[in-house]
């Protein structure tokens, strides 16, 4: 956590009581999030289905974006379960991240919670193990639009997939270059992999018995495509606004950005105020939906004498692109 000038009592108060979780916000927001993925699903499944021609082929597509951008929401809502913003007790905290966030979308939360703990430490260093998201930019038009092709089609699943969980026969060896062997072994004294399989034992196995086909069609349709596909593509963008071709990689008011963008762009690319990173890497114990407070206070009281960087979405695309 970055420290304030001495004089400012009040500042750091008022951050003080900005970073105190609120366990019943966490629990709206994951219900928020789940009521629009059923209302998705409901709408396309029963009362307009794909079978129905081109107005449920419209529907599907205008489901699976919805659902993607919720997919998304569940990963930025389960990043507040890695840095413990559910609640104050650890054990609360672990289970909503893991069965109603982060399992759900194919994440450990044990291992996000390594990797990203050790982003948070080394940002923009050697040691950094989110490096390969950002350090490719900026890039040619045409290498950008070929790596959303591949985002789109699935191609680049499996990359994203050895990031997040331990896949067999694969991950071993990933694990070691990414994390490197020292802490490849903390990792595994800490793995939740056990329980991620269970989970999705379990949800496989019972919605086969008790949907049948009809459930494992439906799982395909409505979960897995959008995540295969558009949910990949909104994780690609917001991994490479945050840290891609910042001004000041050793400046921790410039080696990341906080952008802004229209409300529909966000409810897909920034979903639950993801976009103050600025904010959130200089106070990660703020929970996500005291980042706008935060953000005008430190506006007002800090950022104009750090040169801190934030600009509309757009420009920041432009940095990356081109």
């Amino acid at each position: 956590m970055q420290t304030l000038a001495p004089d400012a009592v009040d500042l750091r108060d008022t951050i003080k009581r900005l970073s105190r979780p609120h366990s019943l916000a966490g629990v709206y927001h994951l219900a928020e999030v789940w009521t629009v993925i059923a209302a998705a699903i409901y709408t396309s499944a029963m009362l307009v289905p794909p079978t129905s021609g081109l107005p449920g082929l419209g529907v599907y597509l205008a489901a699976l974006a919805v659902i993607a951008s919720r997919q998304h929401a569940l990963m930025v809502l389960g990043h507040e379960a890695i840095h413990k913003r559910w609640s104050s007790h650890l054990w609360v905290n672990d289970w909503l991240g893991r069965f109603l966030a982060l399992f759900p979308v194919f994440i450990s939360l044990a291992k996000w919670r390594f990797i990203h703990l050790c982003h948070h430490q080394h940002t923009h260093t050697a040691d950094d193990p989110d490096r390969a998201i950002y350090a490719r930019y900026p890039l040619a038009a045409s290498a950008w639009w070929r790596l959303l092709v591949r985002d789109v089609c699935g191609l680049n699943l499996v990359s994203t997939l050895k990031y997040f969980i331990d896949l067999p026969c694969v991950t071993a060896d990933f694990n070691r270059r990414f994390l490197g062997e020292a802490r490849e072994r903390r990792y595994r004294q800490v793995s939740d992999m056990r329980a991620f399989w269970v989970f999705w034992s379990l949800v496989l196995l019972g919605g086969g018995y008790w949907g049948g086909t009809s459930w494992l069609l439906a799982f395909v349709l409505y979960w897995l495509i959008p995540y295969c596909s558009l949910t990949q593509i909104f994780f690609r963008v917001r991994g490479a606004i945050e840290h891609g071709n910042v001004p000041e990689p050793d400046n921790p008011y410039r080696r990341t950005r906080t952008y802004f963008m229209h409300p529909v762009a966000a409810f897909f690319l920034a979903p639950k105020r993801v976009h103050y990173h600025l904010e959130h890497h200089l106070y990660p114990a703020v929970p996500f939906y005291h980042l706008p407070r935060l953000h005008r206070l430190l506006r007002r009281e800090v950022y104009p004498h750090e040169q801190a960087y934030y600009e509309r979405f757009g420009q920041g695309v432009g940095k990356l692109v081109g």
